[in-house]
């Protein structure tokens, strides 16, 4: 049988070519396996590497020097070997080189390595990046890389400098609204640094439009609070134009019963004199219990019930008008309320200073003092409101007692 170094130029130059050609395929393996970091992978691709190129040197030998003497005596040996063994050798090192290339890609495509990692964070619409306590970045994906550079100009090279000028922000960049947020982690005994950007431009849109809408019904419980007090007092005022209606119907009928009465008849003169009788007293009680009256009984009532006593240091002052005395009474029932509600007080001082351009009504609790500021909301709030079409103002002072102020300013 033909020996190799027998064959022809042509011939040997297939070998060589296919020599070649495996060594690359080798090659390449030992590489992906390098990167998928599977090394026992890479030192299995070293054996049909190392043998192909022996195998390619020997074939180089029998070129460059032909038959001679010159050549080494391995190369000699093996050359005069029939050809059809170096063919069986060839397919025997191709079957292992592309077997273990194949299952390097197939590792590569069904397992979890850092190329893959890699590309799977490359193709998330949120920047992630990590980095070490000196700054190295251990890696960063392309979005982060983005914004990395739109931020500050500069690629993203040590993580500290970029989390200092980032911080734990909302930042718009190139039109997009993005959370940058930052946490630290323990890989393997070390402490890593990881940031994550999270493009919220839809739900920062919908967040202001929420806050918005916020801002509009807050306006609107207000003005509805306020109108239902309109409402309250309005009906109220109804209900005593009514009674003054009532009264002057009936002082109208006695009127021309007594006229129309026949004198002589001692019965029905009695029976209307009985009646005037009844109503006299009826307007004198009505003048004795006037409104200032029945609100501050009303007042005295309600403290009663939340176990609050009530005490009037100064008597209510003749100079305020009708809805002066209406919005006291308000924020006397509302001071009444929260001393009970949130300060749990036993006592409430009502007192009155006055001079030439202002009255002031101070409601005074023994509660527990707020340690932080007082916010008027809810009822406080509704009261600012109706204090505030009269040009009077409300107000809180936090001391030894807990003081609510309500200041009329005197029309000059």
């Amino acid at each position: 049988m033909t020996a190799l170094d027998m064959l022809t130029e042509l011939y040997r130059s297939v070998f060589s070519l296919w020599t070649l050609l495996l060594c690359l395929i080798c090659i390449f393996g030992i590489v992906l396996a390098i990167r998928h970091r599977r090394y026992r992978f890479a030192a299995f691709s070293l054996f049909p590497l190392m043998s192909t190129y022996f195998l390619w040197q020997v074939l180089f030998d029998i070129h460059l020097v032909g038959g001679t003497k010159q050549i080494a005596a391995i190369s000699r040996k093996l050359g005069g070997l029939p050809w059809l063994c170096w063919l069986a050798a060839f397919f025997v090192l191709t079957a292992a080189a592309v077997l273990l290339f194949l299952i390097i890609l197939r590792y590569g495509k069904r397992s979890i390595t850092p190329a893959a990692v890699k590309r799977l964070l490359d193709q998330m619409p949120c920047g992630v990046c990590c980095w070490r306590d000196s700054g190295r970045v251990l890696f960063s994906n392309i979005c982060m890389s983005r914004l990395c550079v739109s931020l500050t100009g500069s690629h993203l090279r040590n993580g500290n400098h970029f989390h200092d000028k980032i911080k734990d922000e909302i930042l718009t960049v190139d039109g997009k609204v993005w959370r940058f947020a930052c946490r630290d982690t323990v890989f393997s005994g070390e402490t890593l640094h990881e940031m994550i950007a999270s493009d919220i431009t839809m739900e920062y849109a919908k967040t202001q439009a929420l806050e918005q809408d916020k801002a509009a019904l807050s306006r609107l419980k207000g003005e509805l609070q306020a109108y239902s007090l309109r409402i309250e007092d309005t009906v109220r005022q109804q209900e005593i134009l009514q009674a003054k209606i009532n009264i002057h119907d009936e002082m109208n009928r006695l009127m021309l019963s007594t006229m129309a009465a026949d004198k002589t008849d001692t019965a029905a003169l009695d029976r209307i004199f009985s009646q005037w009788e009844q109503n006299a007293l009826f307007l004198c009680m009505q003048a004795d219990e006037s409104e200032d009256q029945k609100e501050a009984e009303r007042l005295n009532d309600l403290a009663r019930s939340l176990g609050i006593r009530l005490t009037w240091r100064t008597e209510l002052p003749s100079a305020m008008t009708s809805k002066q005395r209406a919005l006291f009474f308000t924020a006397a029932q509302e001071a009444v309320i929260n001393a009970a509600k949130h300060a749990g007080a036993n006592n409430l001082d009502i007192s009155f200073t006055e001079n030439a351009q202002t009255l002031l009504c101070d409601f005074v609790n023994d509660g527990i003092i707020p340690s932080e500021d007082v916010r008027f909301v809810g009822g406080l709030k509704n009261l600012a409101l109706l204090a505030g079409e009269q040009r009077a103002c409300v107000f809180a002072k936090c001391a030894e007692r807990f003081t609510l102020s309500l200041r009329f300013q005197k029309s000059v």
